[in-house]
């Protein structure tokens, strides 16, 4: 059964302060699809994200798929919002650079720290860069060596509702093909996004969920074709935040906690790259610090997102 029309019921029906931006899946197949709905806050982040396919799930089981992925990506986004009409316009832009790195090291480290298998890292060169995807021969993915790119820009707008206690935003973006597919910047098409949030605060608390669906569209000619099964996606999040009373350092401190179901449009028959994902993410606040977000993201329970992901958020 199809879930996409619950998540809409649920970021519409809850009468759910309005919740940050949800983080996107920093994994490298999916960051060139849109990005989720924004504020329409003007906002920029510095994000590190960590990304790891251990070499045994390399092949598909029919011997057609071949994938590798192993690197580091430090990424600046920038979000330029403003007013106009009911709503606000936000385009984001994202400078990354992928590259090698000493992450991998560091989270080997830590695994024979704490006595957990290494997850196949120790199967792999250390320092090793490449993100390479290929199916029947046909190269969809290559890139293997440092370099600083430009993603997809996405143009997005939302329109708010009710209060900062209790509310909620409609939006679309369209995310326009900047950069070269190949190499990981975006799909190459133009691709659409529909979503709505919805959020309600209870004392100190707050909770908020939010959905939307992307529509892909491919150039005629595009290698994904070749391991794209169909032009239409969901993902939704539920999450829940709390904001101490402040007048001491202790409890000015704030924490959003999201769950987040991300689904694959991939056919590749890697359970890696297939697989819907499970995602959650945590992020800090002080009242000290009103402008600045810090969290981190990860997978949440399935391999189907290996990536973990650390950022800084400034709001001027």
């Amino acid at each position: 059964m199809r879930l996409a029309p619950w998540a809409f019921l649920l970021a519409l029906a809850l009468p759910l302060r309005a919740q940050e931006t949800p983080h996107p899946n920093r994994l490298a197949w999916l960051s060139i699809f849109p990005e989720p709905l924004p504020e329409g806050v003007t906002q920029f982040s510095l994000e590190a994200t960590n990304q790891f396919l251990r070499p045994d799930r390399r092949n598909s089981l029919d011997g057609r798929t071949h994938a590798e992925l192993q690197g580091e990506e430090w990424e600046l986004v920038s979000d330029l919002a403003a007013a106009a009409g009911p709503g606000r316009f936000n385009v984001r832009t994202r400078l990354a650079y992928r590259s090698s790195g000493i992450a991998s090291r560091a989270i080997m480290n830590w695994h024979d720290l704490i006595g957990v298998d290494q997850g196949g890292r120790d199967q792999a060169p250390t320092f090793k860069e490449v993100y390479h995807l290929d199916r029947d021969g046909v190269t969809v993915f290559d890139l293997d060596r440092p370099r600083a790119q430009i993603q997809g820009v996405d143009v997005a707008y939302v329109v708010p509702w009710g209060t900062a206690r209790a509310g909620g935003r409609l939006g679309a973006t369209v995310q326009l093909p900047t950069g070269h597919q190949q190499e990981l910047q975006s799909s190459g098409g133009t691709n659409f996004l529909a979503g709505a949030a919805a959020w309600r605060t209870i004392g100190q608390f707050r909770l908020w969920a939010q959905g939307e669906d992307l529509w892909i569209s491919l150039p005629e000619h595009s290698p994904l074709r070749h391991v794209v099964s169909r032009g239409q996606f969901w993902r939704a999040w539920v999450g829940a935040s709390y904001q101490g009373p402040g007048g001491s350092f202790l409890g000015g401190f704030g924490l959003d906690l999201s769950f987040a179901y991300n689904e694959t449009p991939y056919w590749t028959r890697l359970v890696r790259v297939d697989k819907y994902g499970l995602q959650q993410t945590w992020v800090f606040r002080h009242e000290r610090l009103p402008r600045w977000r810090f969290g981190f993201t990860e997978k949440g329970g399935t391999f189907a997102t290996p990536e973990i992901t650390g950022f800084a958020t400034f709001r001027p």
